[in-house]
């Protein structure tokens, strides 16, 4: 049986303030734990947990350092958006064989950065360490495609790791998990179509988001699943692309023990 070669890793949400994200979360229900430092890229982190897939709170602490980095995508785009624009930027994906689907993404056209080591150091010194690269389509403009993304534990030893430091732990609002992410897209088919193809996804059928008053598909992967939707009149969904683009802008979490929706930092958080 072939392994499934993706899985959601983590939701990035850009934000001025790390450390405020931490109690705005904490405020909804939602654990959130200090990260720490991206050294080389002059970066910083808060992170929350729903096993091992998650959301993080990244901000920008030295901007000049940030400005020069050059591999990194991510960091060039939270450089660009951070003060003035906070809110949900990209996805990453991970994989267990990050070289093979590095030259699978390069021959299906797509400009590959990477992958390249990463880390990020604890605020109780330890290091961790990833690989990662980037995609880009060479002549497109439209939103940021994941990154891919490789662990250097399996995701086992991750699990241990991460319930024993305290950064998996239990939601005051639930057994809270990260079901979907939504997307806000121009072409619903051709972004599907193109989605399915690169990453290989399972699509499922059109269908009428009557909250979003849009057109959408939802995407299967392990961990998260990824819902586009496209304008099929005025709301939310026509709103996010004429005043941020294509990208995502909202996070579903079901379990909570009450229903409800709110915005945090140009982020929607839906309960269910």
């Amino acid at each position: 049986m072939e392994l499934v070669p993706f899985q959601f890793d983590h939701l990035v949400q850009f934000t001025v303030s790390p450390e405020l994200a931490v109690e705005s979360m904490r405020q909804i229900g939602c654990r959130a734990v200090p990260g720490g430092e991206h050294e080389q890229w002059g970066s910083y982190n808060s992170l929350c947990y729903f096993d091992l897939s998650y959301i993080e709170y990244l901000g920008i602490k030295h901007p000049e350092k940030a400005g020069q980095v050059q591999d990194n995508d991510l960091i060039r785009q939270a450089h660009e958006a951070l003060p003035a624009c906070e809110g949900f930027a990209r996805i990453a994906l991970r994989t267990g064989r990050i070289e093979e689907e590095a030259e699978r993404m390069r021959k299906l056209g797509l400009e590959v950065t990477g992958p390249f080591a990463g880390s990020r150091a604890r605020a109780d010194g330890t290091v961790i360490r990833w690989s990662m690269f980037f995609l880009k389509e060479p002549s497109e403009a439209g939103m940021p495609l994941p990154f891919v993304i490789e662990w250097g534990q399996d995701d086992a030893e991750r699990r241990i790791d991460l319930q024993n430091r305290g950064v998996i732990g239990q939601h005051p609002a639930g057994p809270l998990v990260l079901r979907r992410v939504v997307f806000a897209v121009h072409e619903l088919e051709a972004t599907v179509d193109k989605w399915c193809r690169w990453f290989r996804l399972e699509r499922g059928s059109v269908f009428d988001d009557r909250e979003f008053h849009a057109k959408c598909i939802e995407l299967m992967l392990p961990g998260g699943c990824l819902q586009f939707c496209a304008p099929s009149g005025p709301g939310i969904v026509a709103q996010q692309l004429q005043e941020r683009g294509e990208g995502p802008f909202a996070v579903l979490l079901t379990g909570s023990d009450k229903a409800g929706t709110n915005t945090l930092m140009g982020g929607l958080y839906k309960f269910d």
